[in-house]
């Protein structure tokens, strides 16, 4: 065992990170006709000073971002977060050759289909032009960017304060699959000698048992021959396609965080209103101007867990997220029952958000 007291590290299997754990600045953010319960962030008791804070990040082009007063000032935030509203910066010359070239590709393959180089030549140009073209088309719409695309974003003042869920958990999910690999096997283990004893006409090579070949030989008559099955079924001989497991890539995280809202005034049944309605609001896009032809991205969310004040780092930490379903039950308990002015006395919500990043071990390793 080792001795810790002596100044000796333990072991680890994960390498160290730089990341700082945030603090909640009451300051600079607004959540008084957000919160609920509506003592949720001066009660050390029945939380246990546990909350979580749902931050909102509206499209650059936002209606919300006309008035300054309402968004946070980047002074107010840390680097990470400000390179992430600031998003990807892409030089529209750039962009509308990226959105060229896959046209450019499927219409040079399409002329080359027809038979000449020239067809190929202005097949590749046909399929270029709209993507160029609409590119420069998009720089034009793009508010106050110039020859830039950068899906931008701003930091709202307001957030949602609630309650950490009783039912908290998420899901990590790698997508893995089995592929055959049985004729790459195949060549290495004697698939060129097969080829040649073919060319050559050398049929007992084929059929000699002791070189090893025959096997090869006769496994690929077992899955690829157009008797395949018959084969298999008169020889008793089954095909080892060799499957090997292939990794495909990272599930994008969801999760789902469910409320029971039991208001106990009217200021609080108020805040449940306006919870719900600013969820709502910030889930769906908005028209970019009055021509109804573009939509602008939905809000996205920094949802961040506190102890405390200090962000919770026992815990899993979240990427960006947006929100994709939201279900609210007026009648959770099988009858419709309000306050004098028509509020509902409970009200139940579920709300399931998915995460923009791709998680790597580097995010990992920094809490998420």
């Amino acid at each position: 065992m080792a001795d810790y007291k002596s100044g000796i590290q333990p072991a680890t299997a994960i390498p160290a990170n730089n990341y700082s754990p945030k603090s909640y600045d009451s300051n600079v953010y607004q959540v008084d006709s957000l919160s609920y319960p509506d003592d949720l962030m001066g009660n050390t008791t029945q939380y246990g000073s546990n909350y979580v804070i749902f931050y909102i990040n509206v499209n650059n082009e936002s209606k919300m971002t006309e008035n300054a007063d309402q968004l946070v000032a980047d002074g107010d935030l840390d680097e990470a977060t400000k390179k992430n509203l600031r998003g990807r910066q892409i030089d529209a010359v750039k962009a509308g050759a990226a959105a060229a070239g896959g046209g450019v590709l499927l219409g040079a393959a399409a002329g080359a289909a027809a038979g000449s180089i020239g067809k190929a030549i202005s097949g590749a140009i046909a399929g270029g032009a709209p993507g160029a073209l609409g590119t420069a088309a998009l720089a034009v719409n793009v508010k106050g960017k110039g020859p830039e695309f950068s899906r931008s974003k701003k930091r709202l003042k307001a957030a949602v304060a609630l309650y950490v869920p009783n039912q908290l958990s998420i899901r990590y999910g790698a997508g893995w699959s089995d592929e055959e690999t049985f004729g790459f096997n195949a060549f290495l283990k004697g698939g060129e000698a097969v080829a040649r004893a073919l060319e050559e006409g050398k049929i007992d090579a084929i059929t000699d048992s002791k070189t090893g070949v025959s096997a090869i030989a006769g496994s690929f008559a077992l899955q690829k021959g157009p008797s395949a099955a018959a084969l298999s079924q008169l020889t008793g001989l089954a095909p080892n396609p060799m499957k090997e497991q292939i990794f495909k890539g990272v599930d994008f995280r969801t999760f789902t965080m469910e409320y029971q809202f039991a208001p106990r005034s009217q200021d609080e049944a108020r805040n449940v209103l306006n919870i719900i309605k600013t969820f709502k609001y910030h889930m769906h896009p908005e028209y970019k101007d009055a021509n109804n032809f573009l939509f602008l991205y939905p809000s996205e969310f920094d949802v961040i867990y506190y102890h405390n004040g200090d962000e919770n780092m026992n815990i899993h930490r979240h990427t960006s997220c947006v929100l994709t379903e939201l279900n609210v039950n007026y009648t959770p308990n099988g009858n419709f029952s309000t306050f004098r002015d028509g509020i509902p006395t409970q009200i139940n919500v579920s709300m399931s958000f998915k995460e923009l990043t791709i998680l790597t071990k580097e995010l990992i390793a920094q809490g998420l």
